[in-house]
């Protein structure tokens, strides 16, 4: 990696989050939206995060080229111990370890704020995210059999889960 770092997200890096996002999106096997979010959906997730449950981003050279987040699991408290994580990088960015760098720093982060449990929620077809997290010692807890509905067309989606 360049030189960088990894932070808290603010509202002035919702632009980068969109876009790295919506590239995501468009790939058709890396989130639950089918079709690009808006800047409003966004700021709305900043607005929303806590602490407990930040987004991260990783910058190079000034410019953020790569954000992860954790969200409550199910939403329900009796998994408040529990997080379901999400890691998105600009294709420029792929194979620098950026995702491992953020996949290793929010570990540390919600171990140190009292999360046991991470989960992360993968499409079949995304293998290079299902490396990266094996290698990251998260181990498979099932799968949810063409489950996603991508524009008509059904996906496995694998659940890789860590206990931290």
């Amino acid at each position: 990696m360049n030189a960088g770092g990894i932070r808290v997200a603010t509202l002035e890096d919702a632009f980068a989050i969109l876009d790295i996002y919506n590239i995501s999106i468009n790939s058709g096997i890396s989130t639950g939206h089918t079709a690009p979010i808006k800047l409003l959906e966004v700021i709305e997730w900043l607005e929303l995060m806590t602490p407990q449950r930040p987004f991260w981003v990783l910058e190079q050279d000034g410019t953020v080229v790569a954000w992860a987040n954790a969200d409550d699991f199910h939403g329900l408290p009796i998994f408040s111990n529990c997080a379901e994580i999400g890691v998105y990088v600009l294709p420029k960015a792929y194979r620098q370890g950026c995702a491992k760098a953020l996949l290793e720093y929010l570990e540390i982060e919600l171990k140190n704020q009292g999360t046991s449990h991470l989960v992360a929620l993968i499409f079949s077809e995304n293998q290079s995210s299902i490396d990266l997290f094996t290698k990251q010692e998260f181990q498979p807890w099932g799968v949810f059999p063409q489950a996603a509905n991508v524009n008509g067309e059904k996906h496995d989606v694998h659940i890789l889960g860590k206990i931290l």
